[in-house]
């Protein structure tokens, strides 16, 4: 769980020393922003719908431009630790409840939208366009 850990910290300020943001402000925009999109997209992918996107759009327009992002993003960090932390409580740590909530529950999370948004539909099609055995009727 450290390795992983680490490594995702590691990636997250690389992409704020690239960026010019802070750890907080990428892992902010990371977590409660990109991911979300993501899932939106997928989630107006299985529903065939465009609602999730616009919701979800005009959410985080409507938070952005009505904050100091900087302020914003310290404090939703903080709070975001400040649960990760109250986990201890169930005998985990800050380390592996980073791990779970926040890179293995997204991934299952994933791994669900993509097989109802892609995979069920091209296995539904290939199941329904396999040919059919004709079996006699039973005459008993």
């Amino acid at each position: 769980m450290r390795r992983l850990f680490v490594l995702t910290r590691d990636i997250l300020l690389s992409i704020g020393e690239a960026t010019g943001w802070t750890y907080k402000e990428v892992n902010v925009i990371v977590w409660y922003f990109v991911i979300p999109a993501t899932w939106a997209v997928l989630l107006d992918q299985i529903f065939g719908t465009h609602r999730f996107k616009i919701a979800f759009t005009a959410s985080a327009v409507a938070v952005l431009s009505s904050v100091d992002f900087h302020s914003f993003s310290n404090w939703l960090f903080d709070r975001s630790a400040d649960f990760l932390n109250s986990l201890n409580a169930l005998g985990s740590n800050y380390v592996n409840s980073s791990v779970i909530v926040c890179l293995l529950i997204p991934i299952v999370v994933y791994a669900v939208l993509l097989w109802f948004a892609f995979f069920r539909s091209l296995f539904a099609f290939v199941s329904h366009n396999l040919p059919i055995q004709e079996q006699e009727p039973d005459l008993h």
